[in-house]
């Protein structure tokens, strides 16, 4: 119910508000009767600024993007429901484009412009900024706030990319040759090289994860569920790693890395073997072995958590599957 909505009329016309604590605040949709979507689309994206919101929170001046964000942050479903790693990401672009054009009226804001600014920024910077910008011009139109969303149908140049280098053979070897079993890095190295956890679920798992012959998780980025062999590698693994811990991988404090530090610390080992790959390399190896094991896509894609088979199918080419086979296997 719309509790906090107060629509009164004057000499034959609406006018509507937002009171609560003593305070009371323009919808800005005054001439409209109180039932019209876009009344109760105004009251709510106000409802759930207040709801989410410290209470001393400077609101925006209404219908400007700086506005727009702090509806969409507050109230849209889908940025909840965003991996942490996506809307840290995300909110910088946002912070960014708020601090530069947060005074802007979303009236004058056409997809010439956008297109201009994303055309200036260029390759994969322009790529997250339209992933970060579009949707909320979208909660926007959906708030009947805009009538359109002025990036629906936009067009962007995509810069073709191979994406994160697979750990090929001689990455293996090299990486094996010089950290020891027992160190950090070389744990960090064989579970994400058995497990093909992204860096994320790689901080998180542990032996909470294990059972039925399985090392289970639901990844964090997509949501998807990883079920991965308890092979006799991955097991002698593991066994190296404290009996009760929260986590596979401790640091010295024995407490868990986070994502950032565990990626900071496996690309330091990396670069001191002369290894281009990072860990979503030893993911894409991952794939890369269990294809030659004869796994189809469909239970590779079951063992990686991946959310289609093209990701799968572009893991498995063209690579040294026989060499990385065989180093996976006897490298323990």
């Amino acid at each position: 119910m719309a509790d906090y909505l107060r629509s009164r009329q004057r000499r034959g016309r609406w006018f509507h508000y937002y009171r609560r604590s003593g305070k009371e605040i323009s919808l800005e949709v005054h001439g409209l009767p109180p039932h019209d979507p876009r009344v109760m689309a105004a009251y709510w994206a106000e409802h759930v600024r207040w709801e989410h919101r410290p209470p001393d929170a400077v609101t925006p001046k209404r219908h400007t993007f700086a506005w727009a964000v702090d509806l969409y942050l507050s109230g849209c479903n889908d940025w909840a429901e965003y991996a942490e790693s996506t809307k840290k990401t995300r909110l910088a672009i946002l912070r960014r484009y708020v601090a530069a054009q947060g005074d802007r009226l979303l009236s004058e804001i056409t997809q010439k412009a956008i297109e201009i600014a994303l055309y200036e920024k260029g390759g994969q910077a322009a790529v997250g900024e339209y992933k970060a910008l579009k949707p909320v011009f979208e909660h926007m139109r959906r708030l009947h706030i805009i009538e359109r969303n002025p990036m629906a149908g936009m067009e962007l140049d995509r810069p073709k990319s191979k994406g994160f280098p697979t750990a090929d053979a001689e990455d293996i070897a090299a990486f094996i040759a010089h950290w020891d079993i027992g160190t950090v890095e070389r744990l960090v190295f064989d579970l994400a090289l058995y497990t093909g956890a992204a860096r994320v679920d790689l901080a998180a798992i542990g032996r909470h994860n294990m059972g039925s012959g399985l090392l289970t998780f639901d990844r964090q980025k997509t949501g998807v569920t990883c079920n991965v062999p308890l092979t006799a590698e991955l097991r002698g693994v593991i066994a190296r790693t404290p009996d009760i811990a929260p986590t596979f991988i401790l640091n010295k404090y024995g407490k868990p890395y986070t994502p950032e530090s565990l990626g900071n610390l496996f690309r330091d080992a990396a670069v001191a073997v002369g290894m281009k790959a990072r860990l979503h390399g030893l993911r894409k190896a991952f794939c890369v072995y269990w294809a030659e094991q004869g796994k189809s896509t469909h239970q590779i894609a079951a063992m990686a958590g991946h959310l289609t088979l093209g990701e799968v199918e572009r893991y498995t080419r063209a690579v040294d599957r026989q060499q990385i086979v065989r180093l996976i296997v006897e490298g323990a």
